[in-house]
């Protein structure tokens, strides 16, 4: 009877240590994911970019370096707006924004002039006017080809001006008016072909078009479920289908294309110039890619050199620069709803 009592009290007391050991495990696991990191700078940084990307690099680099990174969300028409304060109202060190907001920010003298030591390893394609600012990474248009339609037709339908060739293919493309963030598109060929040139071409597409889309990624994802041949658009969204296994080809416009870009730059008002040229430092540098898979982006990074990127059929990625000015925007895009998209056929 005594051995049987000794036996249970033994039990309940391993029972016990067991039990107080994972309350221990856990206590200093909650600890650790409540952890503060202490910080031996701050950096303030305006950004028209995804907040949830934003928020993801402020926090690895606060991890990495100890500088903590308060990224401030602002719409990229807001954007312009305090771009054009003078330098005395500026608060904050950086900005990461698109190319035409960073234009507007050197055309109103916002920031400082970055040395060639951080921009060393970007191409020039990619420097602001007078090294106000660099390119982060940038985003080209694509041709996103339903593997279907590839292994059958697609694999000649690889330049903008094929797209029109007849034949029975599907086509999406955005909607310049819907999503504003498409009109990249419409301006780049403005600047290159004249307003005349690029309405003719967008109306040479009509009969292959099925659907103007309301948003920008959309034309890849009808080109990756089949519901389209061909989804004109951005290739980050083309490389998200890729990468998850859809039956999607990429294919680079053999003439060129267009591309957005976010590009970074250090404001005047800035009290913290240093900090915020490490912090450009660690932009350029392939942790930021490191992060982007974290998150399942799929960007091109501008250190890496244009002429590495080649498509399935070892077409170069050619990139198109230029544009055309802002009245001159407008004017385009009101033609274009006027002749093409709610153009009215006459018998």
């Amino acid at each position: 009877m005594k051995r049987v009592r000794l036996v249970c009290i033994f039990i309940i007391v391993l029972g016990g240590l067991f039990g107080a050991g994972l309350w221990l495990s856990e206590l200093k696991q909650a600890d650790a994911d409540h952890l503060v990191v202490p910080t031996r700078s701050e950096l303030t940084v305006y950004t028209d970019g995804d907040p949830d990307l934003m928020m993801a690099i402020g926090r690895a680099y606060e991890k990495e370096a100890q500088v903590k990174v308060h990224m401030i969300p602002i719409g990229q028409k807001q954007m312009g707006t305090r771009l054009a304060l003078p330098e005395g109202e500026q608060q904050g060190d950086l900005v990461i924004s698109t190319v035409p907001n960073l234009g507007q920010g050197v055309t109103h003298g916002a920031f400082h002039r970055l040395p060639a030591n951080i921009t060393q390893n970007v191409e020039d394609t990619f420097h602001g006017t007078n090294e106000q600012w660099v390119g982060i990474w940038y985003d080209p248009y694509v041709f996103a080809v339903h593997n279907d339609f590839y292994n059958a037709k697609g694999k000649y339908v690889n330049t903008w001006f094929s797209l029109a060739y007849t034949g029975p293919w599907r086509i999406a493309v955005t909607d310049f008016v819907a999503d504003e963030r498409a009109i990249t598109l419409l301006n780049t060929f403005g600047g290159i072909y004249g307003q005349e040139g690029a309405i003719s071409y967008f109306d040479s597409l009509r009969p292959h078009i099925v659907q103007y889309a309301k948003e920008l990624p959309s034309p890849v994802r009808m080109a990756a479920i089949g519901d389209v041949d061909i989804g004109v658009g951005r290739y980050s969204d083309a490389k998200l289908y890729e990468v998850h296994k859809y039956p999607l080809t990429i294919l680079y416009p053999r003439e060129g294309t267009p591309y957005d870009m976010m590009g970074v730059a250090i404001l005047k008002g800035t009290t913290n110039e240093s900090e915020s040229k490490a912090f450009i430092t660690w932009l350029l540098s392939e942790r930021l890619q490191a992060i982007w898979k974290d998150n399942d982006v799929h960007y091109i990074a501008t250190i890496d050199t244009i002429a590495s990127h080649k498509d399935r059929q070892g077409n170069p990625l050619v990139l198109w620069t230029g544009g055309i000015a802002q009245a001159e925007e407008t004017k385009l895009l009101q033609e274009w709803i006027r002749q093409v998209r709610f153009r009215k056929d006459t018998p």
